[in-house]
């Protein structure tokens, strides 16, 4: 029996592309371990979407060396545009690049130890991700993502729902649906999101279906119509914006206006008043001036966003904006950034507060000790972490409880049960 150690950097496809790979290596006969210097083997899936990320992946490779990592397999985006540099540093063992993550269960399981029996993969969250869609073919000026994820393909549906039965299986209780271009599933077989998402729901009861990033472009009125009255899929919605200003918007080659994105957000609290409305922005990309950041900030206070994810620009080989890199201020990029940031941190606070007194469904995720209490973490189904106290039984995590929020702690809305019946769970 194999001993092996998953880590992932970046997005949610990487997310769900290592729980797979868990369940996996598991139903193999190998063991799960979260100690490097305890594995036979450990896989790093990585990220190579900034500069930053890049630095990130090398960091982590080597502090698992440093804390005895005897053996690395190194996938993902940063193997697939810049291999060499992996296979380079000391332990690697060996570098898949995405275009080979079909055949990476085989080839990690080659280099392990072999089992004596196939074993059992136990969820160690709440939360299951399941990548429904890869690839990419928008050609953003910015972004490396087409050339380290290929072509756009969904995945067909029959291993979607099957995915989803193994993870439900396990005691997930919260199903996120994940793709580099989640909006376009389906698209080569003339289906939609749409249809899987009503299909994922006809699996059964006792779960939630939260969505990953959704482009503006991609995204259809009647889904959100759908959606507003399925109380399985969670109320949020995440839609990158990247910049306010309309200038900048064209040179990122993104397809749509600052116009555009409002009134979407304006239809968004017509149609689905619950929904939460989260986004990406990135800071300081050539040619933007303080007008253009001033402008990106008006809109996303317009937009009423609930939560923003600030990036700076980070020049990619390969990518138009890269001929461009020398126009960005560096200093003033990071000034910008820690500015949206802080900006960013109280829009949530005042999500949070403009809907203290209501009730959420709380999908319980770890607990921790408080004043010498147990206080209970989790997210909330429009996306707001959440800390619970009073929880009498205590829940286990991946229960799903109904609380009230009352208030603000250490940058999490507090909340109790509702209706002061025990624990609300369901």
């Amino acid at each position: 029996m194999g001993k092996v150690a998953l880590y992932f950097l970046g997005c949610k496809v990487n997310q769900a592309e290592n729980e797979e790979l868990a369940m996996d290596l598991a139903r193999l006969g190998h063991r799960l371990v979260f100690d490097p210097a305890e594995a036979d083997l450990c896989v790093v899936n990585t990220c190579t979407v900034t500069a930053e990320s890049d630095r990130k992946c090398r960091k982590l490779i080597r502090g698992l060396v440093r804390r005895g990592a005897r053996a690395l397999v190194v996938a993902g985006c940063y193997a697939e545009v810049d291999p060499e540099a992996l296979s380079r540093i000391p332990g690697v063992r060996d570098v898949i690049p995405n275009r080979e993550k079909g055949d990476w269960v085989r080839r990690i399981d080659a280099m392990l130890p072999p089992p004596l029996e196939a074993g059992d993969y136990r969820a160690g969250r709440s939360r299951g991700f399941i990548k429904v869609q890869d690839g990419c073919e928008r050609n953003c000026s910015y972004c490396v993502v087409p050339l380290a994820r290929g072509p756009e393909r969904s995945r067909p549906r029959e291993e979607v729902l099957e995915a989803a039965l193994r993870l439900l299986g396990k005691g997930c209780r919260e199903l996120v649906l994940s793709g580099v271009n989640l909006g376009r599933y389906g698209k080569e077989e003339g289906r939609h999101l749409g249809d899987l998402v009503r299909e994922v729901l006809g699996l059964g009861s006792g779960f939630r279906v939260r969505l990953s990033s959704i482009e503006l472009e991609d995204l259809r009125w009647e889904w959100l119509e759908e959606w507003a009255r399925e109380p399985r899929v969670c109320p949020h919605l995440h839609v990158p914006l990247q910049s306010g200003d309309d200038r900048i918007l064209r040179e990122m080659g993104r397809g749509y206006d600052s116009l555009r994105f409002l009134e979407m957000a304006d239809g968004l609290r017509r149609i689905w008043p619950r929904a939460a409305l989260t986004t990406e922005v990135i800071v300081g990309y050539p040619g933007e001036d303080r007008r253009a950041f001033r402008r990106t900030v008006e809109v996303l206070e317009r937009a009423r966003v609930s939560r923003v994810h600030v990036f700076r620009f980070s020049p990619r080989p390969g990518t138009r904006a890269w001929e461009r890199r020398a126009e960005v201020n560096a200093e003033e990029a990071e000034e910008r950034s820690e500015e949206l940031r802080r900006l960013a941190e109280g829009w949530r606070l005042e999500y949070i507060r403009r809907n203290l007194g209501e009730e959420r469904e709380l999908l319980v995720e770890g607990v921790a000790l408080g004043g010498g209490k147990s206080v209970y973490l989790g997210t909330t189904e429009d996306y707001i972490k959440a800390a619970a106290l009073g929880l009498d039984p205590a829940p286990v995590p991946g229960s799903l409880l109904r609380v009230r929020l009352e208030g603000v702690l250490d940058g999490r809305a507090l909340a109790a049960p509702a209706g002061g019946e025990g624990n609300g769970e369901r």
